[in-house]
This record gives C-alpha cells, structure tokens and sequence, in this order.
C-alpha cells in the first residue's frame, strides 16, 4: 500500500489552538512576569517548530503487514498504534535505530481510500511487540 501524506488543514489547527491557549494560560496565571514571558516564548518556539516540521508531506510505503518504508527509511510497525475515524498514530522503528518514531495522520492528510486501507492495516493486522 502506498500512502502520500500532504499537510493537513486539522493539524495546523490543533497546532494554533494548543500554542493559543498556552499562550493565554501563561497571560493568566499569576506569577513572576520573566517566567511567564518564558513559558510564552517557549510555547511559540514550540509552535514554530511544528508547524515547520507539518509543511511537508510523506510518503509512506507499508508492505508485508509490519514492513514500512516512510519518505525512504525503511522500519519496522511496532506495537502501540491509536486508530480511530479522526486520527490515526503509526508507531515505526526505522532499521537499526533504537528509539521508535511516530506518525500522525489526519483524514483530511491523504485520500480516503487510502485513509481506511492504513486504518484497517493496523487494526487487523498489529504487529507483534
């Protein structure tokens, strides 16, 4: 199955409305005035940082039930995927590495066939741990 992931409209929304309401949280609560500005510019170098890193898309490859190849590391599925109709969280180890990586996809991030092809994958075929 071949999936190509564009940015999505939701996940730049969930991005600016969860750097928003940090943003008030730290307006808000009383404090010492230097931490709340940090908080604040952490909050929107955090924000920055994954809108950036949500401009560009993926292409991901998934093969034999667990093999995956996302933008060209190949990997392997690991246990721990979320799968729902709004949202759905791929949890891969690329080969070789030790630390998992996880991928986000939204409804609105491919084609809908495409979108139930991955969501079935993972729910009918999970990996082993």
């Amino acid at each position: 199955m071949e999936l190509v992931l564009t940015p999505s409209r939701l996940a730049r929304c969930f991005i600016a409305a969860g750097a928003l309401s940090t943003l008030l949280l730290a307006a808000l609560v009383p404090g010492d005035p230097a931490v709340r500005a940090a908080i604040a510019a952490w909050s929107a170098c955090v924000a920055l940082h994954a809108g950036r890193r949500h401009r560009r898309g993926h292409e991901v490859r998934i093969s034999a039930g667990t093999a995956i190849a996302v933008d060209g590391v190949q990997g392997r599925i690991v246990s721990g995927a979320f799968v729902a109709p709004w949202l759905t969280i791929v949890h891969w180890r690329p080969e070789g590495a030790c630390m998992k990586r996880t991928l986000l996809v939204l409804p609105d991030a491919c084609e809908a066939e495409g979108f139930r092809a991955l969501r079935v994958i993972l729910r009918w075929y999970p990996p082993s741990p």
